[in-house]
């Protein structure tokens, strides 16, 4: 039986994050990682068939408004490049595709104007990164994004228009999602406009490069293929087997894989309540994320729509000969992403008699490792238990981008959460 100070659970982003955390506090640790690779929800790799590189899983960063990737992206000398400037557009709200760059006559904008100063209002309200989501004071907020903005009343389209990003940008139905969350973003970005205009920034080289920066900054033992099948905290030390039977022994445990995925691993001492309900019940993010190949398209696309099955269509990447459409749907009852005609059925609906050549996606949903996409809160989760899932169970700690104070679902929130879950690993053993 292997024994270190500390054992990792998954090396996503804030896996190796609270591993190079603890070992620069001098601990011993040990990732043991489910799959071949690291990186969890994120994925950097070739489109099938093809040389070209993308990211199938987690992809933009907004760095002037994330401070601890901001930090990461500084601490290695990191180079960014950004998505393209677009020219044409499409926005599927009232039941139809509008192409031109503002789709809002004149007599629409007041009501634009309300909802926009009001959601801009109430996300200065959260106090973001210095405390978990779930503050006192916000019950109100934590209830469905359809019925928060159905508190006010609007056009139908201006309706369409302020559902369809959180659908997109949580990749699950607005309905399905906390308003208090939603906002939550809005007050990271700094107003409205950032859901527009700031979501540009990527890694040269992909995601990758930054996971192996941090991986490799300081000795740490990584396991791959180490399936956890359980934990057990005997108030002395941790015991960690494997599904194929290994066993590791630690001071202490951070878990970093995502909330969905907890049932999949024998708590003992079982979870507490909080972490128990988040395990049963499962945040709400199932984005079905697909790249599709089509033939060249001249100046870059963006779509956005309610109704239309992508929530979200953009020209990534164009070559000489083809471009690179991603596209979100906001569940798999939506959209199979094996399914090529409806891919190019979904992509036709923004951009009329474009044949699709090809698509590609990894699907988050039946991934054993993710069991959905990136952190979605239901409404009522929050305030039920955000502030609790970030608390130690014994010896055990927790981290990932689920439990996140700021950016909750994005790489930012899974570095804080990550030296987070070392800090209290550290902490943990400094009693012994």
């Amino acid at each position: 039986m292997a024994s270190v100070d500390v054992i990792v659970v998954g090396a996503g982003f804030a896996g190796v994050t609270a591993a190079r955390e603890a070992a620069q506090a001098g601990k011993s640790v040990l990732i043991l990682e489910g799959r071949d690779r690291s990186g969890g929800r994120t994925w950097y790799r070739s489109f099938k068939g093809r040389e070209k590189q993308l990211e199938f899983g987690g992809t933009w960063i907004a760095p002037d408004q994330q401070p601890y990737v901001k930090a990461e992206i500084e601490r290695y000398g990191l180079d960014l490049f950004q998505s393209p400037s677009y020219e044409k557009f499409g926005w599927g709200i009232g039941g139809e595709v509008d192409t031109t760059p503002f789709p809002f006559r004149p007599d629409e904008w007041a009501a634009l104007e309300r909802i926009i100063a009001r959601i801009d209002s109430d996300s200065d309200r959260i106090n973001l990164f210095n405390e978990p989501l779930g503050q006192p004071g916000l019950d109100d907020l934590d209830v469905p994004f359809t019925d928060y903005v159905d508190r006010t009343p609007l056009p139908d389209r201006v309706r369409d228009f302020i559902l369809a990003w959180p659908a997109f940008y949580f990749g699950a139905y607005p309905e399905k999602l906390s308003a208090l969350h939603v906002l939550s973003w809005n007050t990271g970005f700094g107003s409205t406009a950032g859901w527009y205009l700031l979501l540009v920034d990527k890694f040269v080289g992909g995601t990758c490069t930054l996971i192996e920066r941090i991986l490799n900054d300081q000795p740490v033992e990584v396991e791959y293929n180490a399936d956890v099948a359980s934990i057990v905290d005997d108030g002395a030390s941790v015991s960690v087997t494997t599904r194929a039977g290994a066993s590791h022994q630690a001071k202490a445990v951070i878990v970093t894989v995502p909330v969905n995925t907890w049932d999949r691993i024998e708590f003992d001492p079982p979870l507490p309540p909080s972490h128990q309900a988040m395990a049963v019940e499962k945040q709400a993010g199932e984005s079905v994320k697909v790249w599709a190949r089509v033939p060249r398209q001249e100046g870059a696309f963006f779509g956005v729509g309610m109704h239309t099955v992508f929530k979200w269509l953009a020209a990534e990447y164009t070559t000489d000969e083809e471009t690179y459409l991603v596209g979100f749907a906001s569940a798999e009852a939506d959209l199979d992403g094996n399914d090529l005609g409806a891919i190019e059925r979904a992509v036709q609906e923004f951009l009329p008699g474009v044949p699709v050549l090809d698509a590609d996606f990894h699907d988050w949903n039946k991934d054993e490792f993710s069991k959905g996409t990136w952190m979605a809160y239901r409404p009522g989760q929050v305030m039920a238990h955000s502030a609790a899932l970030q608390q130690p169970h014994g010896r055990i700690l927790f981290g990932n981008s689920d439990l996140a104070s700021g950016w909750a679902g994005w790489i930012d929130g899974a570095i804080e959460s990550g030296i987070r879950a070392a800090a209290q690993a550290t902490a943990l053993l400094s009693l012994a």
